[in-house]
């Protein structure tokens, strides 16, 4: 029987059309204002073929399996979804797309406020959507929704539901269950453009829905639901399709992607065997350090223990679990994002933080974890406060303010539980570490060829190194060793003259230990532009000059410091100079910054071959930066612009 256009939203015969036309886009217009993330969208689409997957688990308690087919098309510019769900009768395909009009159990969905449905259909001007196997079969199509909505003159007529004649291919193919596809573009919609990721495969795309939308469920370690499970099929714009099959629905948690994380459970399991036995449960055996991260789940009673006497009743009321991952560098979160997801330069889709949850998917964007004290931390920590039956405001825009304020002060708890196991995780020294794979030797040595080709170090000025003009390290450096290296070079070869090394130290808590100097004939410490660029304007003694012995430091990045000193691993009053081949950025959060690269600050330089220093305002200590420093041997004046623009008062 042919089916006729219907109007979602017109529902009774006897009330007056245009009254009720213009008080629903009233409405609806103002849930759309409600969706304001980059995967509402996506996240809306998910959770409802979610719940119908679950829903006809239960009702039919057979060897069904649920399943998904995702498909993202960046030629059409479309997402589209089918799943093997409960599907819709008649009536409730027809209505649900009004405001305020949900057939969920709202005990066991992820949703059920009436309102999703209402902002795919009207945030967009293209919706695809059907039903079969549930005594209705049809699949039809609502084209200029968020136009009508954002129409002000009453030019564009209200969109009605025509017959669909094409659809996705994997509809066809199920016996009962759902479709659903927006097509992006047009005003107001996010995103406009799906390219805006720099996602083009399945792989890449899978850390972006797992991570960030409802696909990513939050499921209980011990829990004896199913596993959804999914396929994911990418169509990039030149029309060539890749498909990811059998994929489990489940949020990415970091150690499942960061070799060597190391399971707390697993250290208080074994402490308790040893002292069982009668041993010492301090000694840990060596398979327990040197991690890249710790981490632990939390059950409804671990959350209650955490917290001590305090929030007893919520943490009950709404069945809060959670898990706690610790890095030990922020590092890992780049590399993370730039290797293993590879999405556009810059974007973080993991990274350190508080993820709120409710029924079983994430909410929201992340939210900083509200340390008082080591808030280096909060960066390193990746926290899931997760919580059942939570009434979130309209639309996706957040928790109720007081069980927010209960997920920070689980999250901090948590953080500071992990504090006393940092022992267990390697140290950071700022280098790029690998921790998606292991290197094997002959590609190694391939990626040091390479390095030495694409970076090569060359200093040009002819006044040192003589008589080849040649530095022995001939690659930019790449690890803290390479900075040693360089750093005793360039002491060796008379760059740098005004530091004395003591002693290298690899096991205790600071690197090294060095003086300040200045030997006869003490014209070789005095600045000299072509010959002597990094000495100083002038003298502060007459005769030769040694201090008392100091700290030193080595870091690859100095961002690695500076986090070392806001988790208290080490302490800044201790450390008088640190060498680093990049600055980093992490100093613009605390400290003033002298450079005396430049020559307006030269008479700031108290020793020969310093290259900045860092005040807190309690405390100061030297900087030389190995790659600032080349830079400007190889050409003063060009250095002079980014030196004083970076470091200077020039902001803009």
């Amino acid at each position: 029987m042919e089916q006729k256009p219907w109007d979602p939203l017109f529902t009774s015969s006897d009330a007056d059309a245009e009254l009720v036309s213009a008080a629903q886009k009233r409405e609806i217009k103002n849930i759309l204002k409600s969706y304001v993330g980059m995967y509402d969208s996506f996240s809306e689409l998910i959770q409802n073929s979610m719940d119908a997957v679950d829903k006809r688990e239960l009702e039919e308690n057979s060897n069904y399996q649920k399943k998904l087919w995702l498909t993202v098309d960046l030629q059409e510019n479309s997402f589209a979804i089918t799943d093997n769900g409960i599907g819709f009768n008649e009536r409730e395909f027809k209505a649900f797309l009004a405001p305020n009009i949900s057939f969920k159990d709202g005990e066991n969905a992820r949703g059920n406020k009436g309102v999703g449905a209402t902002y795919i259909a009207y945030g967009f001007n293209f919706l695809q959507f059907g039903t079969k196997g549930n005594g209705h079969n049809f699949v039809g199509e609502l084209e200029n929704g968020r136009e009508w909505v954002e129409d002000l003159r009453g030019v564009v007529t209200r969109p009605v539901v025509n017959l669909s004649k094409n659809y996705d291919e994997s509809f066809s193919e199920i016996d009962r269950g759902s479709t659903f596809k927006i097509c992006f573009g047009g005003k107001s919609t996010r995103p406009k453009d799906l390219s805006w990721y720099s996602a083009t495969t399945p792989e890449q795309w899978l850390y972006l829905l797992l991570i960030k939308t409802p696909l990513g469920s939050i499921n209980s370690p011990d829990t004896s639901r199913k596993n959804i499970k999914f396929n994911l099929t990418v169509k990039d714009k030149y029309g060539q399709k890749r498909t990811l099959d059998d994929q489990d629905a489940e949020y990415l948690f970091p150690h499942k992607k960061i070799k060597a994380s190391l399971n707390l459970k697993d250290v208080f399991k074994y402490q308790d065997s040893v002292i069982r036995s009668g041993g010492d449960p301090s000694n840990l055996p060596a398979r327990f350090n040197k991690s890249n991260g710790i981490y632990e789940f939390f059950d409804t009673s671990e959350v209650q223990s955490i917290r001590g006497d305090e929030d007893q009743s919520l943490i009950n009321e709404y069945s809060v679990e959670a898990y706690g991952y610790f890095t030990y560098s922020t590092s890992v979160w780049d590399q993370f994002n730039d290797d293993l997801a590879n999405l556009r330069k810059g974007y973080r889709v993991l990274r350190g933080g508080l993820q709120l949850a409710n029924n079983n998917m994430p909410q929201g964007e992340l939210i900083a974890i509200p340390l008082t004290s080591n808030i280096g931390l909060q960066n390193q920590c990746h926290i899931i406060v997760h919580f059942k039956g939570a009434d979130l405001d309209l639309g996706r825009k957040g928790f109720q303010p007081e069980l927010k304020e209960l997920g920070e002060k689980i999250a901090v708890s948590i953080v500071n539980r992990f504090k006393k196991w940092k022992r267990l995780l390697k140290s950071d020294s700022g280098a790029k570490e690998e921790i998606s794979k292991e290197i094997e030797l002959h590609d190694w040595i391939k990626e040091q060829e390479n390095h030495e080709t694409q970076k090569p170090l060359q200093i040009t000025n002819k006044n040192f190194f003589q008589p080849i003009n040649e530095i022995s390290i001939i690659s930019e450096p790449q690890s803290e060793q390479d900075v040693i290296v360089l750093f005793n070079q360039l002491i060796a070869g008379g760059v740098i003259r005004g530091i004395h090394l003591l002693a290298t130290s690899q096991s205790k808590q600071y690197d090294g230990v060095f003086r300040f100097i200045a030997k006869e004939p003490l014209d070789n410490h005095v600045f000299e532009k072509e010959k002597n660029p990094l000495g100083v304007q002038e003298l502060h003694f007459d005769t030769a000059y040694a201090s008392a012995p100091k700290i030193l430091e080595y870091k690859y990045n100095l961002d690695a410091l500076i986090h070392e000193f806001e988790s208290e691993y080490k302490n800044e009053k201790d450390i008088h100079l640190a060498v680093a081949w990049k600055m980093g950025t992490e100093w613009q959060r605390n400290y003033d910054i002298i450079s005396f690269l430049d020559l307006n600050n030269l008479h700031r330089r108290d020793f020969h071959g310093l290259t900045h220093s860092l005040n807190s305002g309690t405390t100061k200590f030297y900087v030389i930066i190995l790659e600032e420093l080349i830079q400007y041997l190889n050409d003063i004046e060009a250095t002079q612009e980014y030196q004083r623009h970076y470091y200077g008062d020039d902001l803009f």
